[in-house]
């Protein structure tokens, strides 16, 4: 009775010391441990050990009885499982070594030009890794930046792309081919914050696919500059997600044409200088007006104002200087004369 007793507890003991969690996609190596039952007695079976040492290894046990017998050919009596009492009996380990992990293929189509503050690459097989200068960007990357962070990126078909802080935006297709046919593609969501890109030349091609998808509206262009964000409604000092309720984008164009067009083809064409917004309910083309605090950058702003044409009363003043100017010209030329 005692010795049942006390040969429960050591299988308990070793059972703890030896037992480890299984793992699906690992190569199983059964090695011998050092750990020894230092004498066996008569009641002791090899089933019995291992299913009291290796409980949790169930798909395991005939190959732990088949290696306990290689590696203690003195405990066994011969061409047979029976222990011989009396002997010491070296246990196992249960080694497992982890397969490689199949990744997707991963493609340059662009590298990091300039930054500032912590930036992140989250790639296609989401492994998460902090960005600097020249990085090589990915197609399939998703790009976050933090609080008081930027990243300007140059895309391989010459392309900029000026991401704004508390931003992500993932490359959700870029491929360039030959001629930049219809085979070519730029597919790109920003999923918060804004941006402010220069299409390169996939976005100038009549035939490639370009889309700035935002949940809200998609962006489609042929050769442009514009700015984008998404604001809570228009407060764009906080950016928010393309999934909130009360999220609104902001645009305007610095360069060329662009079209905002939502998932019910509804569709509004934007021009140099024009300001667009969309929300779930609407697209609109805005009039001309102060734009929401925290929109546009210092620069951004400067560049948009330039785009206001003068008004009519500046107009005719300058159209009256320019005919006196002529006129002056004219009266010099005939005093010369």
């Amino acid at each position: 009775m005692i010795k049942t007793l006390f040969f429960s507890l050591l299988l308990a003991f070793l059972s703890y010391a030896l037992l480890q969690p299984s793992a699906s996609a690992a190569t199983v190596e059964l090695v011998p441990s050092s750990r020894v039952i230092l004498k066996l007695t008569a009641e002791m079976t090899v089933d019995e050990i291992i299913r009291r040492v290796y409980p949790n290894e169930q798909d395991l046990w005939p190959q732990i009885k088949q290696k306990l017998i290689e590696t203690n050919p003195n405990s066994f009596v011969q061409y047979s499982d029976r222990l011989i009492p009396g002997t010491r009996l070296k246990l196992l380990d249960i080694k497992r070594i982890e397969e490689p992990e199949e990744l997707n293929p991963k493609v340059k189509i662009g590298y990091v030009a300039a930054m500032s503050g912590p930036v992140a690459a989250i790639d296609v097989n989401d492994r998460e890794q902090g960005l600097q200068v020249n990085s090589p960007i990915f197609e399939g990357d998703r790009l976050e930046t933090g609080v008081s962070s930027n990243l300007h990126l140059l895309m391989d078909d010459g392309a900029e792309i000026f991401l704004k802080e508390d931003s992500e935006l993932k490359v959700s297709e870029y491929v360039i081919t030959s001629g930049y046919d219809n085979n070519s593609s730029s597919i790109l969501d920003l999923i918060r914050g804004g941006l402010r890109t220069i299409t390169g030349a996939i976005g100038a091609s009549p035939f490639a696919n370009y889309q700035m998808q935002t949940g809200l509206a998609t962006i489609g262009i042929r050769g442009t500059e514009y700015v984008l964000k998404l604001c809570r409604q228009d407060d764009c000092s906080r950016t928010v997600s393309r999934n909130d309720a009360d999220a609104k984008l902001h645009a305007v164009v610095l360069e060329g044409a662009i079209t905002l067009t939502t998932d019910e083809e509804v569709q509004i064409l934007m021009a140099l200088g024009e300001y667009g917004s969309a929300t779930r309910e609407e697209l609109v083309l805005e009039e001309r007006k102060t734009l929401p605090t925290g929109f546009l950058d210092t620069d951004e702003t400067g560049r948009f104002d330039a785009t206001i044409p003068p008004p009519r009363e500046q107009e005719q003043e300058q159209e009256s200087s320019n005919t006196w100017m002529w006129i002056l010209g004219a009266l010099l030329l005939v005093v010369g004369l």
